[in-house]
This record gives C-alpha cells, structure tokens and sequence, in this order.
C-alpha cells in the first residue's frame, strides 16, 4: 500500500489509481481519485436576488460517509450531461472547500468543489460496493430544539394524518394542476408516538408527492421527506421542504419499509385521534369569529393567511413616498426626490408607495382553534370598521409582508 508524502495511506483501486476517502478528505486542491455514488443534485438560488449559486449534490463513497458536492453555474453545463441519481463515479482534480454552515445535507465539514480541470467519468463493471442512500432523522424533539435556527436539515419519517385537510384514511384526492398553481401540499404528520408536526411541501417535492399519491393503487401511508428546514408558523413547529428534498412513501426505501413494520405492530398509534389536528372545516364570519375570541371557554388560537392588496384609494393615508433603496421618506427638492436617511447611498432617488396601513384588502385566510374549528373565508376592510377589526386586520398585513 502506498504511502502519502504526510504519512497517510492511499488505497489501490481495482483500476490502479489513488483514491481517497471522504473521510480523509481536507480542504485545499487534490489530485486524487474519489470514487462515489451520487445520491442527489439540485439547483441552488438566491432567494432574494433570484441568481443561480450553482449546483450542489450529495454523495456517498463506499464507507457509507456522506458529502456535499458543488458546480459553480459556469461549469454545470460541461457536467450535467454525465449526471445521473444512483450511478457511481470517479472524480480527479478538484478542490476541498469549506462546507457552508446553514441549510447542510451532510455533517462533512469539507465540501468536494469541482474546479476548470476536474475530470469524471462513470465507474462501469464496479466491484465494489455502495450504499443506495443515507438518512439523517430527528425526532420532533430535536427538530423543536433546532427550530428557526438555518442549521443543518435533516430528515424526517412518520405516517400522514392529513393531506391539504383531507383525512389519509379517506383516501385523499390532490389535483395536480391547482397543486401546481398553490405551489405546496400541507401534511399533518406524527412520527411514531411524538406530537403531530405540519409538514409544508413545495414545487418539486409537492409536485412529486401529488404524483405518487396519484399513481398508488392504495392511500400511502407512511412519508419520508430528506433535508427539511424547520420554522415556526403561528406558533407552532413546521417543517418544510428546500429544494434539495426528496419524497419517499410506504415501501419506497428501507427507512420506510421498516416504519411501516413498526406501525404494524402497534396498530394503536395510527388510530389515535390527535387534538393537534383539524377535524372539521367551517365557514365563518369576522363577527363569529370575534364571537369566539371573546369568549371566556375559547382555546388559544393559531391562524395562518395570505393576502393580497386588490385595490389602492388614492388620497387615503395608508401609504407614503419612500425611497426605492432604503424605503425611508422623501421629501420634495428643488428639482427632485431627497431621501431623509443620512445614511442611503442613493443620490438619484425614485419614489415609491410604501404601506403605512391599509385601505381595502381582500384576504383569503384559516384559522385552527384547537381541534375542532377549520375556518376559511374571505373579508375586507372598510373604513367603517371598529378599531378591533383594523388592528387585527393590520396585524394580518404584517404576517403577509414579513
């Protein structure tokens, strides 16, 4: 066996080439050989300036240690042909970078970069064994530890309680294209005998699981969903799906298959009926709605909502000009717009609308009141309203804009 010049050994490969570990593998440039088995690859964005950052992956060799790869956007092209999710490849010439500290798919602290030289090529008639894929689950525990915090993702396991509102054991029906248009599926999930979690999938991995559900001859059961962030709506814990998720139901991958034995053998779980979710859907007016808040019996509250601006009154006070840069007031110069921020670096400024309050405002909403009360509805606010209703109203605008 072959000794590196800082005294670390160097396995020979079937093809008599030096390859390294992912285990062994530190930053800087490498001339070794990588052998792996590419589990996943993924488009990365900026979700603020809507850039693409690139390609990432997740990697497996054949210890069983997980990785992260990256392509910067410049070289995808010259790679992506070569990619295909389960094949094994062989990897020279390329970089170890430092593996980013929020939303990671793998505890390698070392990132395999591709560089303008790398070389890959698909291992065939490959002897050696690799894993399919590897998982990384945390409990409801953990994830509520973890929550809003941008860290790792993990994945997570259980079996569906709910599906957009509809019960698993009535066998839920998606439509794919409104399923296209809202963008997202929710979930209520338990995982084994823990507290039931709200699970928001969105685009590919809700398009994903609309189609599965859609094919499956009998209503999964069981749901496994990889690399979920988790955030806190209304109050409570939410995981949701980032765009390097992945979708797997009853006896997709072993994980499942082994939860879905579990559930077998403690029938009692999947029977429970679970206070955190809803049961019943009504509509409702603001009047009985603020009917049920103010009485003394009512159970705290949670409510999620989005809105849309339907019309603007000119001439209101909702609104003021604000600079297009840092969003504080402009005051009127000789000859144009003056931000009032010392601190804006904008000289020419462009005056925008930018809410103070708000005039009529058409908003679809749901409310959950404990178990037992689903509302949905559409309202809007009117100046003859009470100072309640406007607060409560300004209170929804905040949630939508933030």
């Amino acid at each position: 066996m072959a000794m590196k010049p800082h005294g670390k050994s160097i396995v020979s490969s079937d093809y008599d080439e030096k390859v390294v570990f992912f285990k062994d593998l530190s930053l800087g440039h490498h001339e070794s050989q990588l052998r792996f088995r590419l589990i996943h690859f993924w488009e990365a964005w900026n979700p603020l300036k809507k850039t693409l950052i690139g390609m990432e992956m997740l990697l497996i060799d054949e210890k069983g240690t997980l990785i992260q790869g990256f392509v910067s956007p410049g070289r995808i092209k010259k790679y992506l042909p070569d990619l295909k999710r389960g094949s094994v490849y062989k990897l020279t010439n390329f970089y170890g970078s430092r593996n980013k500290t929020v939303f990671r798919v793998a505890d390698h602290t070392v990132t395999v970069s591709f560089s303008w030289n790398s070389e890959l090529a698909v291992l065939r008639d490959c002897h050696i064994p690799f894993d399919e894929d590897s998982f990384r689950f945390h409990s409801y525990e953990e994830f509520q530890a973890n929550c809003d915090l941008k860290g790792d993702l993990y994945d997570v396991v259980g079996h569906m309680k709910l599906v957009n509102g509809q019960s698993i054991v009535e066998a839920p029906v998606l439509d794919e294209v409104e399923i296209a248009k809202a963008r997202r599926v929710l979930i209520h999930i338990q995982s084994h005998d823990g507290p039931v979690m709200k699970l928001y999938l969105w685009d590919q991995a809700a398009r994903d699981f609309a189609r599965s559900l859609s094919q499956t001859t009998k209503t999964p059961i069981v749901l496994l969903v990889t690399t979920v962030n988790t955030k806190t709506l209304g109050g409570t814990l939410a995981l949701t799906s980032m765009s390097s998720s992945r979708v797997f139901m009853d006896y997709d991958v072993q994980p499942t298959i082994d939860y879905f034995a579990w559930l077998g053998a403690n029938p009692h779980i999947a029977e429970q009926v679970n206070a955190e979710i809803v049961t019943k859907r009504e509509t409702m007016t603001i009047e009985e709605i603020f009917s049920y808040i103010k009485q003394e019996t009512a159970k705290d509250a949670f409510f999620e909502c989005t809105a849309t601006i339907d019309d603007v009154v000119h001439g209101s006070s909702w609104y003021y000009i604000s600079c297009s840069g840092c969003h504080s007031k402009v005051s009127k110069g000789p000859t144009s717009l003056i931000c009032t921020n010392n601190k804006c670096e904008k000289v020419n400024v462009s005056g925008v609308a930018h809410s103070k309050n708000f005039s009529r405002l058409s908003i679809n909403f749901s409310f959950v009141f404990g178990s037992d009360c689903f509302i949905t509805g559409t309202f809007q606010r009117y100046p003859c309203m009470t100072t309640v209703t406007k607060l409560f109203l300004c209170y929804l605008g905040m949630l939508v804009v933030s």
